[in-house]
């Protein structure tokens, strides 16, 4: 019984964390505005992040946040963004092919 209990909470956890990164595309190519500088209207122009896997993407956006990966511009870019931002621009990405 202990067994199906922890099973089910931990299908419920792994459920929830998935959720909390899940983005809105449509909110971050809004949101991608910016990034169209340097990264073009489509997001192929280097470095490319077109097709970029939404865990990369929003992995490497933290890094910049928090001074692990140094960039100027792009350390400036997110640092007003917010998790959701992040999310929903990593999933606007995603879908560029």
């Amino acid at each position: 019984m202990i067994t199906k209990g922890i099973l089910v909470l931990s299908a419920g956890l792994m459920l929830a964390a998935s959720s909390v990164n899940a983005g809105d595309a449509g909110a971050g190519k809004a949101k991608s505005e910016g990034c169209a500088a340097c990264h073009g209207d489509t997001g192929k122009e280097d470095p490319a992040i077109a097709g970029m896997d939404e865990a990369k993407f929003i992995k490497e956006m933290k890094a910049y946040q928090s001074g692990e990966r140094k960039h100027k511009k792009m350390m400036k870019a997110v640092a007003g963004l917010s998790d959701a931002d992040i999310a929903d621009m990593a999933a606007y990405y995603a879908t560029l092919k």
